[in-house]
């Protein structure tokens, strides 16, 4: 009996382990750190911020073995909100007072997240993994219009998939790259500063 009980129990931790590694499909939450190095550019210049989200589609991608099962990657939440507010942080740090944009306003700054993409396919001894984020940002002040997109892309290989919280960290390094781009764009502040 402790001869069954000796093997057994391995066993049992090992089909647990592989039991708590399927891939299931994965439903992200974007949450963003944007690094401002660039300092101030102005001092308490109103500005009115937009955040929209226009992807067409919810659905980033797959994750898994084209043979077997591929199970949907998805952003369904609505970020806009968080985004933001991680947005207004970094104006500030440039002098900027922020407001919701209204229309009306002298200076605007309106940023959509355009596109974000992860697939990850399973090959014959790794996985490869492709993720791209785009994001753009249309300012203006009474004079002038400027816009922009902010692209990253990444391309791994690695030995297994990654998983929700692996996903997750990938698409939020990844629009937090782009927004870091955007809120360190010299041309951008000097033109919202004038």
């Amino acid at each position: 009996m402790k001869t069954i009980t000796r093997l057994g129990l391995p066993v049992l931790i090992v089909l647990a382990l592989i039991q708590g590694c399927t891939l299931k499909p994965q439903y992200l939450h974007l949450d963003p750190a944007i690094e401002v190095t660039g300092g101030p550019v102005t001092s308490d210049t109103l500005i009115g911020l937009s955040v929209t989200d226009g992807r067409t589609t919810k659905k980033l991608g797959e994750v898994g073995d084209p043979n077997k099962e591929m199970l949907d990657v998805t952003l369904n939440e609505d970020f806009t909100g968080l985004v933001a507010e991680r947005i207004t942080v970094a104006l500030e740090q440039r002098g900027f007072s922020v407001v919701p944009e209204s229309g009306a306003m002298t200076r605007s700054l309106n940023v959509r997240v355009d596109s974000l993409l992860l697939n990850s396919v399973k090959r014959p001894l790794d996985f490869e993994t492709e993720l791209k984020a785009e994001v753009s940002a249309e300012a203006r002040n009474s004079n002038e219009k400027y816009d922009r997109a902010y692209y990253v892309s990444t391309y791994k290989i690695t030995a297994g998939p990654p998983y929700e919280r692996h996903s997750n960290v990938l698409v939020n390094d990844a629009v937090s790259k782009a927004l870091t781009d955007m809120l360190n764009d010299d041309k951008l502040f000097e033109m919202l500063a004038r």
